[in-house]
């Protein structure tokens, strides 16, 4: 097991000298936040074995994970392979408690099921797109393909990147059902999940700068871009307001509006509509962020 370290703290060294003694092999690298995907690359320049497999540092895994992984290799060729996650029972329990945490399951459901390709009869889905919390492939093609982009500043959008990079080369991207991974996030709270989401937002401009007739032209991209030439007067209007309201202050104003909201217990489909336009100003954020970079 090789752990890379995009912190540089004493916490990993502490955690990992736990583990010194058992029967796992363990070897650290050591960065100072130069992001994911250089971070995975350098674990990857350093592993020895055929086989590859990227675990976020927030995913827990089954005892038989490697044997799994395995067994999709061996029924399906060389392939890319995810597992599939869900949260905790710890965190699904939190989750649940809050009208923003049931507002945040039901959101991850919906990626789910956007993201799902066709369903193969061993419980396989094919993808578009794979994430990076627990990938399995070839070391030699890992390489083929390129690795991870390192001009992607921090974790977000680079493993939609190495996809299309894969899907390029003619590979296959699975996710395998039978392989089960739990989350354990620990963004329970509007504010702690807008943070993250605003920070992987700003690699949002590095994949339509890249692949301009994939995503150049999305939704996305569109109502979050500077202003154009060929831009709609709503479309104007949209981001002038988004721009205004993005404010840190104003922001800050917003949050603690939802909060009383919160507290004094209007209805889940009100608070719904606040947390929506919410999180999708600091999206805005984030991605202006990473276009002016």
């Amino acid at each position: 097991m090789i752990v890379v370290d995009d912190g540089a703290d004493d916490v990993t060294v502490e955690i990992l000298g736990e583990f010194q003694d058992q029967s796992v092999e363990l070897s650290l690298e050591v960065q100072a936040h130069h992001g994911a995907a250089r971070a995975r690359n350098r674990g990857a320049r350093r592993a020895q074995g055929d086989l590859l497999l990227f675990v976020d540092d927030d995913i827990v895994v089954e005892p038989d994970h490697l044997r799994r992984h395995r067994m999709s290799r061996d029924r399906h060729g060389d392939v890319l392979v995810n597992g599939a996650w869900e949260f905790t029972p710890e965190v699904l329990l939190a989750l649940r408690s809050t009208p923003f945490g049931r507002f945040r399951i039901d959101l991850e459901r919906r990626f789910q099921n956007e993201a799902a390709g066709e369903r193969l009869s061993d419980g396989c889905v094919e993808m578009a797109l794979l994430g990076s919390w627990d990938l399995a492939l070839r070391r030699e093609l890992f390489w083929e393909i390129g690795g991870f982009d390192e001009q992607f500043p921090v974790a977000g959008a680079e493993d939609q990147d190495f996809s299309l990079r894969a899907r390029a080369a003619g590979c296959r991207l699975l996710l395998d059902t039978g392989i089960r991974c739990r989350h354990n996030d620990d963004r329970l709270s509007l504010r702690s999940y807008c943070a993250r989401e605003e920070r992987s937002a700003q690699t949002m401009p590095f994949l339509a700068r890249k692949y301009p007739l994939e995503f150049g032209e999305v939704p996305y991209v569109l109502e979050n871009r500077p202003i154009a030439r060929e831009d709609g007067t709503g479309l104007i209007v949209k981001k002038l307001l988004k721009r205004a309201l993005a404010n840190g202050a104003i922001l800050e104003i917003l949050h603690r509006l939802t909060t009383l909201l919160e507290g004094a217990r209007v209805q889940e489909r009100l608070l719904r509509r606040a947390y929506q336009p919410l999180l999708g100003l600091h999206l805005f954020r984030g991605f202006r962020r990473g276009w002016e970079r």
